[in-house]
C-alpha cells in the first residue's frame, strides 16, 4: 500500500478486520484508512482519487483482493 501511495501517503491505519457471514471461509474483510498530505500544497480531489486508484489496483493485483464499493 505504501509503495503504491508514494510519498504523499502519510498514514495507513487498519480499523476493522471481519470474518463471518457474507465473507467466504478462506477470506476476510479488511477496512483501512489512508491519509494523504503534501506539505507544499493542498491536494486536489483528482490527485487523491488517482492515488487511491493506484493503491486499490496494487492491492487487487498483489493480494487478489476484491474491493467492495
Amino acid at each position: 500500500i505504501k509503495s503504491a501511495g508514494g510519498s504523499l501517503l502519510t498514514e495507513i491505519e487498519i480499523f476493522d478486520v471481519y470474518t463471518g457471514s457474507n465473507v467466504a471461509d478462506d477470506k476476510k474483510s479488511i477496512a483501512y484508512s489512508l491519509t494523504f498530505a503534501d506539505n507544499k500544497k493542498t491536494l486536489t480531489d483528482d490527485e487523491v482519487n488517482n492515488l487511491m486508484n493506484k493503491v486499490m489496483d496494487n492491492v487487487c493485483k498483489k493480494f487478489g483482493a476484491e474491493i467492495r464499493k
